[in-house]
């Protein structure tokens, strides 16, 4: 992943490069109240874990 030095994280405006042209960096602040989130991150059905004999495979390969 690459992260720009002079690019931000901000929240609720932006100050930095706008995520589009329909986006402005000075019109666009939000200026609402947000009362609830609800994230959903489904089942994990676990295949992002490495198994001991990956892991093993992967140690050696780095020696």
């Amino acid at each position: 992943m690459i992260f720009s030095a002079d690019e931000t994280t901000d929240i609720g405006h932006e100050t930095g490069t706008p995520v589009s042209p329909d986006y402005t960096t000075g019109g666009s602040k939000f200026t609402g109240k947000i009362n609830w989130v609800q994230i959903d991150l489904g089942d994990d059905d676990h295949d992002h874990f490495i198994d001991p004999e990956e892991r093993l495979r992967v140690v050696m390969a780095r020696q």
